[in-house]
């Protein structure tokens, strides 16, 4: 017992210790805020997991076999097309308390594993920007301290869904793809990105394409390292792990539906009122891109917009900011050196190009597969770039600790990390309270609600919930402090 307090305490000490402390926090101002089963994604997660206990996967059109009192029950099983790795960890704790007839224990007990995740996926972030950014940067701090902030990690770890612990998984696979550009395939990331790219597709088909695309990034660092027999050995490695691992179950879906993925879009047109739009038509909604990349606003007290604002200006800012070095990168790839040694040159600019580049690909490949799922009628959920928000986590770090210079015109003088740090956290802040404080509970970033009419069958935690935000408005601000103090080190050595 000594041990785990002296462990916390030296947790809490640190920077990113404190933004792993405030995301957990967080979740669990989430799953304490929310009835139970509100969402019938949620009840159809539990079920999942509560099969997987007792030996079984799901079948859609079985329906579900957890049926709890009070409970709003889909019509189908419509999470049966995920791999089971996440109900796995989920049933040992589901199962028991589920059979022993305590669903509502069962449900907070998978909450709390997910606000657990929450805590790791900013750790897993942290170290994963590091691998980004040059050596001795401090932005890996403040992305800890931006992924512990965003409502929808939160809200999809307060809640039993599986978005955030595959994203855990992709963002690891991340960073160990863009180490590869760093240090060369040593046998210690050629491990991990076996373990990584098995745990991906075996946590949800789109977290494995995510990682797809990381792969891709390693495979040709490790070709620019000259390292082609390793790399070779690394595609057969991780083909043969993910066909041994995950093959059977991806084999299960297309026997079972005829695809891949798993999906039923059909039944989701004809019981859900889906409609049907062109890929051009999803792409130039204004709704497309004010969902899906709104990983910081609570909803639905404040307006939308202001979500779009913590993430949008920050990253116009870093654009701004950083567009000549990208312009330059970019014409270092392409390749100004004389014949003899272009193929040198352009190596090395690859090696340099792919930490930026493969995240920020990544996430274009997120968007894009979101844009193909919408195009039959599917739901538009920030939860669903998770898995490859590590880009946009980044790219608002980078604009909320840019400093603007003395020649900067008007208002933009006042840019600094001193006063732009605390104001976007108190942002955040607000939003959350007047979510909570309105008992609107529900999830922005959350799919299947129950339809208005159903009744509640269970209260939310409400006393509790206010308690919890308490202790999480005190961590995230003493994150905000020492992410604060870690920014003002940096520029004091860089003066130096």
């Amino acid at each position: 017992m000594r041990l785990t307090i002296d462990a916390v305490r030296a947790l809490l000490r640190h920077p990113v210790g404190l933004c792993v402390a405030a995301a957990v926090s967080l979740a669990t101002v989430q799953l304490l805020a929310v009835a139970p089963f509100t969402a019938g994604d949620e009840v159809a997660h539990l079920d999942y997991a509560w099969q997987v206990w007792h030996g079984q996967l799901p079948v859609f059109e079985d329906g579900l076999r957890l049926r709890p009192e009070h409970a709003w029950i889909p019509p189908v099983q419509w999470t049966s097309q995920h791999p089971p790795l996440f109900y796995l960890l989920l049933a040992p704790v589901v199962g028991p308390l589920a059979d022993a007839g305590h669903a509502v224990g069962a449900m907070y007990a998978a909450r709390a594993l997910g606000a657990l995740v929450a805590g790791l996926f900013v750790l897993v972030t942290a170290w994963a920007a590091r691998g980004v950014v040059r050596d001795g940067s401090r932005l890996p701090v403040v992305a800890a301290f931006v992924a512990a902030c965003s409502a929808v990690v939160a809200q999809t770890a307060g809640t039993v869904l599986n978005d955030l612990f595959a994203a855990m998984w992709t963002t690891a696979l991340l960073g160990l793809a863009v180490r590869v550009a760093r240090r060369g395939l040593t046998w210690p990331l050629f491990a991990g990105l076996v373990a990584t790219a098995t745990a991906c597709a075996l946590a949800r088909t789109s977290s494995l394409v995510v990682a797809l695309v990381g792969l891709a990034g390693a495979a040709l660092a490790g070709l620019a390292h000259r390292q082609v027999a390793r790399t070779a050995a690394l595609t057969g490695a991780v083909a043969a792990a993910v066909a041994a691992a995950a093959g059977w179950f991806y084999a299960r879906n297309v026997r079972l539906t005829g695809t891949v993925t798993g999906g039923h879009p059909d039944w989701a047109a004809e019981n859900q009122g889906r409609q049907a739009r062109s890929l051009l038509q999803v792409a130039i909604d204004p709704v497309t891109w004010d969902r899906l990349p709104n990983l910081w606003w609570w909803g639905p007290v404040l307006p939308r917009e202001a979500g779009t604002a913590l993430w949008l200006v920050p990253v116009v800012i870093a654009v701004v900011v950083h567009r000549r070095a990208a312009g330059r990168a970019l014409r270092r790839l392409l390749g100004t050196a004389t014949e003899r040694t272009r193929g040198d040159v352009r190596r090395s600019a690859l090696l340099d190009a792919l930490p930026v580049g493969v995240p920020v690909a990544a996430c274009l490949v997120a968007v894009a597969m979101q844009l193909v799922y919408a195009m039959p009628g599917g739901g538009i959920y920030p939860r669903y770039l998770l898995p490859a928000a590590l880009a946009l986590v980044l790219a608002v770090s980078a604009g909320l600790t840019h400093r603007a210079g003395p020649t900067a015109w008007g208002w933009a003088r006042w840019w600094t990390p001193r006063v732009v740090l605390p104001a976007w956290t108190a942002v955040t802040v607000l939003d959350l309270l007047t979510w909570l404080g309105t008992g609107r509970g529900g999830s922005a970033g959350a799919a299947m609600i129950r339809p208005p009419d159903t009744p509640l069958g269970y209260p939310p935690l409400t006393g509790a919930a206010w308690a919890a935000a308490v202790v999480a408005i005190a961590l995230v601000a003493a994150a905000c402090a020492a992410v604060l103090a870690v920014v003002r080190a940096e520029r004091a050595d860089a003066a130096a």
